[in-house]
């Protein structure tokens, strides 16, 4: 598979170019979050403008990942891809650091630069959308190369609302499940899911 290079339209920039997905509805309220859904739980995944992919083993995406050995960049409305094949400047915003499947889902840990965090604590940039590569035939999804702040989203991913607390989970469930005290819902669905299998 090749690198995706899309137009801001989601228009393919060239032939041979793959297209990228956009985030949909991944609200980035208040301070940015440390973790942020970069593709939603497959196998099939369907983007706003029409287009499809397929997801079916989440795992290789991050077996991918640690081959790369280096960490995905965040920048903004995907200056990686259309800036800086033509020498331009295409700054970071944020380094994804750390991915982890969550029921199904591709999260990253996010280490954002003080500029992009300013910015999103000002809601000038409230979505985010990941790049990614996949293969024309079957279009299922390879590897993830990046991910950008932007405002005009394609995928449907998870809400993230910062200035609301989630709602602690019962002590007597973090227990039983063996989680820690920071556990959140998406890991006792995980935990849970686990025993049953």
């Amino acid at each position: 598979p090749k690198s995706a290079s899309p137009r801001k339209s989601g228009i393919l920039a060239g032939m041979n170019a793959l297209p990228t997905s956009r985030a949909r509805n991944l609200a980035l309220d208040g301070a940015p979050p440390d973790w942020i859904q970069l593709l939603p739980a497959g196998p099939d995944i369907a983007g706003a403008d029409g287009r499809s992919w397929r997801l079916p083993d989440p795992a290789a995406l991050l077996a991918a990942f640690a081959a790369r050995n280096k960490p995905l960049v965040v920048d903004w409305e995907h200056s990686s891809e259309h800036r800086a094949p033509h020498g331009l400047d295409a700054p970071a915003a944020g380094w994804i650091d750390r991915l982890e499947l969550r029921a199904g889902a591709v999260w990253g840990r996010v280490d954002w630069t003080p500029k992009a965090a300013q910015q999103i604590a000002d809601r000038e940039y409230r979505f985010l959308s990941p790049v990614f590569t996949y293969r024309k035939p079957d279009a299922h999804i390879v590897e993830l190369m990046s991910a950008g702040l932007t405002n005009q989203p394609n995928l449907n991913l998870t809400a993230l609302n910062r200035e609301e607390s989630p709602v602690p989970l019962p002590t007597a469930l973090l227990v039983a499940l063996d989680l820690p005290d920071a556990a959140d819902e998406t890991r006792a669905v995980q935990a849970a899911t686990a025993l049953k299998s």
